[in-house]
């Protein structure tokens, strides 16, 4: 993701608009920064953060806003549920891959930790903990098969993933609304990896 520093104006306008009473010295202008970027599946709202500085290890907090409304992520899919109830969410055939990549990263699911691979390769080099590879909403899996579904209007998805920390085949139904349904298919395995 290409973030972009928010001004030191907009940054203490998105703190105000997001801190609690209780929260008033974690977020500071002085001690903090703000940053957004441009998600390909919204219309018009951004994803910002919202990092401190001065602790130790750095504290963030990551909101979907349109700058004046803040919704924070909080492994709830709440503020998606916003997105689709404001007309926000936009899925085709070139923002469902996206989308799932900011879902996996964001929502927090039953099955566990969930993370689209490049190809089946790269399972057992991924950590779950590398930020930067948890956000790369851009990574395309080779062979990924995407179908849109005529009659619900949302699309089926088959791709590799690190399914609960297994390598896994996994079938994705993604809902018009956004919802998300991921079934494992088969284990990848040294034979069938290549």
């Amino acid at each position: 993701m290409i973030w972009y520093r928010l001004d030191r104006d907009k940054t203490i306008d998105m703190i105000g608009r997001v801190k609690s009473a209780a929260e008033a010295m974690l977020f500071t202008p002085v001690t903090s920064e703000a940053k957004c970027t441009r998600l390909p599946f919204l219309k018009s709202f951004l994803l910002y953060r919202l990092t401190n500085f001065s602790s130790l290890p750095t504290f963030s907090m990551d909101f979907i806003s349109n700058g004046e409304t803040f919704y924070y992520m909080d492994g709830a899919d709440t503020a998606i549920r916003q997105m689709v109830t404001s007309g926000e969410l936009e899925l085709n055939e070139e923002t469902i891959i996206p989308y799932l990549n900011f879902y996996y990263c964001y929502v927090r699911l039953p099955e566990g930790e969930i993370i689209l691979l490049k190809n089946a390769e790269e399972a057992p080099q991924i950590d779950l903990y590398d930020e930067d590879r948890r956000e790369a909403l851009d990574v395309i899996p080779e062979g990924v098969e995407i179908e849109r579904d005529s009659t619900t209007g949302g699309f089926l998805v088959l791709a590799p993933a690190l399914y609960d920390s297994s390598p896994m085949q996994v079938l994705i139904t993604v809902s018009k609304d956004g919802q998300v349904l991921t079934s494992p298919k088969r284990m990848l395995t040294l034979e069938n990896i290549q």
